[in-house]
């Protein structure tokens, strides 16, 4: 009896993938034992978009080839104009400055560092200037450039004729009138409101309550003893170059260094002192060419 030939069992074959392979050179190249198969990645799916909440708008989904804007969470958060969602640890990082003050630019002092000075504030403010029209005019044109709207009691209406038209554009902005008024204008942080006495060399007999964001200047022509009161009641004080006279009273009233009332004698047309409202000092106005232009060179 012949014994048949007894053959080796095939080996196992490995699994093929149904899907096709990458044909590249170099998986052609390679020896048979070594090549690898590349098996078809799984199909992309969406991501769930996050639940609406009340209150809020709904996120769209980012448009294809838009910057990635993916926060710590993995939520897109798009910026919208109203409203942006901020994780807490960028509100950590946020830095309060204090203030470091702010106003109507009076001018430059001494170092060449800009001077402001509080004119309008949600309390009345109440100025009063040594000096002439021209310091006055410069005050309230500077006034207008922050939006504010002034009214004139004088007694000398042809001195501010036309001011207003011409440093404005406007027949609203001020208003001139020869008697005291019986009611003033409302102010706002928006439009606030000046009312200026220029009466000669004392302030208003008597004057209205002043509101939020309205503010008085009164004009002492002349220093002396009928306008010191004005200087007293005064928040701030502006001074144009004095005489002898005047600068022994104003150091008087407001309790100015023996120093500082002899400089009163000799500033130059473009100064003021600032006595209230921080530190005394002397300040350059800084005219600029527009100014010049509508007031003319300084004076007293």
């Amino acid at each position: 009896m012949t014994i048949p030939e007894r053959r080796p069992a095939p080996a196992p074959q490995p699994p093929v993938s149904t899907a096709a392979p990458i044909p590249t050179q170099a998986a052609q190249s390679a020896p048979a034992e070594s090549r690898v198969v590349a098996h078809a990645a799984p199909p992309l799916t969406a991501a769930p978009l996050a639940p609406h909440r009340p209150g809020r708008p709904p996120e769209d989904p980012p448009s294809p080839g838009s910057p990635d804007h993916t926060g710590p969470s993995g939520r897109v958060s798009r910026l919208r104009i109203g409203w942006h969602a901020v994780p807490r640890a960028g509100l950590r990082q946020i830095t309060v400055w204090p203030a470091t003050g702010a106003g109507l630019l009076l001018g430059r002092n001494q170092q060449q560092v800009p001077v402001p000075v509080k004119l309008f504030d949600s309390d009345p403010v109440r100025v009063a200037l040594v000096g002439g029209v021209w310091a006055a005019q410069l005050l309230i044109f500077r006034a207008f450039a922050i939006g504010a709207r002034a009214m004139v009691v004088t007694t000398e209406q042809r001195a501010w004729s036309g001011f207003g038209e011409r440093a404005t554009g406007q027949y609203q902005r001020l208003t001139v009138l020869g008697g005291e008024p019986n009611a003033l204008p409302p102010g706002t942080a928006q439009t606030p409101s000046l009312i200026v006495y220029d009466l000669g060399v004392t302030g208003p007999a008597t004057a209205p309550p002043l509101g939020p964001w309205t503010s008085t200047l009164t004009v002492l022509r002349q220093l002396d003893r009928p306008g010191v009161a004005a200087l007293q009641e005064a928040d701030l004080t502006l001074m144009q170059r004095l005489g002898g006279d005047e600068a022994t009273l104003a150091a008087a009233t407001l309790r100015l260094s023996q120093q500082d009332g002899q400089l009163l004698q000799f500033m130059t047309d473009d100064m003021v002192a600032v006595a209230g409202g921080g530190p005394d000092r002397f300040v350059s106005l800084t005219q600029t060419g527009i100014e010049q232009q509508y007031l003319g060179p300084p004076r007293r």
